[in-house]
């Protein structure tokens, strides 16, 4: 599967990875200005997202992004993931080691922590507004857990015409499967990732994500951990030269 795409730029492969409530749109901003640092910069539409339809079948997500490596000739690449993607960047790490050249992850959940009340109660609003058919109230429970309440109208704008477009589109697929999670099968795999990896997590973010960036940081052998002040969840929208910095003089 080669997955809707924007290729910017050359170099060292740079693969962006957005989060579950964005598309690969969320990283427009950056897109310039890192290849301007010397990369080959490429966004991705993960399945049921953006542009991207899901698939039939088992949805293994890291298998589409080694894919749509392979269709662009990308031999090793540095992954940086938001949120879900991040989960999918840490996967593809596992998979297929030699194929990742180091990882930024933003806000990442780590694998076998089990979510928060609060959490769980964010996710059960999304999905009994989905399920009565009010994807307004979908999109609006969305962007209120995951944007700061002083967020600027623009931003919040923003984040639920991704988040609408993706329910639209993952309505439509219907019921999927997931494929077999290889970092749920095998936890202590993060222990083999060899690269260097930058964790990183929003100064407001939920207090899973923070108990997240340091279970993920222990885990992995040469991590490196950041808090992006002033963000909450997506700290690629919400303080974008803030991160863009971060993960350049990570990279650089």
């Amino acid at each position: 599967m080669l997955l809707p795409h924007d290729d910017v730029g050359a170099g060292a492969a740079l693969v962006l990875l957005h989060a579950g409530i964005a598309d690969r749109t969320m990283w427009t901003e950056h897109l310039q200005p890192m290849a301007d640092a010397g990369f080959r910069v490429v966004a991705l539409d993960l399945p049921g997202f953006g542009e991207a339809s899901a698939a039939q079948g088992e949805q293994a997500p890291w298998a589409d992004v080694l894919a749509t490596m392979d269709a662009l000739s990308i031999e090793s690449a540095v992954l940086v993931g938001n949120s879900f993607g991040g989960a999918v960047a840490l996967r593809v790490a596992v998979v297929a080691p030699e194929r990742i050249a180091a990882l930024a992850l933003v806000s990442a959940p780590a694998p076998g922590i089990e979510p928060s009340v609060e959490l769980e109660a964010v996710w059960t609003a999304e999905e009994a507004a989905l399920q009565r058919g009010d994807i307004d109230a979908a999109v609006t429970a969305v962007v209120d857990a995951w944007t700061l309440p002083d967020a600027p109208a623009v931003l919040r704008e923003r984040v639920a015409a991704m988040q609408r477009k993706a329910f639209v589109t993952q309505r439509q697929a219907g019921a999927v499967a997931e494929a077999p999670d290889p970092l749920e099968e095998r936890p202590e795999a993060l222990g083999s990732i060899g690269v260097r990896v930058l964790v990183a997590v929003g100064e407001h973010d939920r207090p899973d994500f923070h108990i997240g960036a340091k279970a993920l940081a222990q885990a992995l052998p040469h991590a490196r951990s950041a808090v992006i002040e002033g963000a909450r969840h997506l700290a690629p929208l919400e303080q974008p030269e803030a991160f863009r910095e971060l993960v350049l003089a990570f990279l650089l």
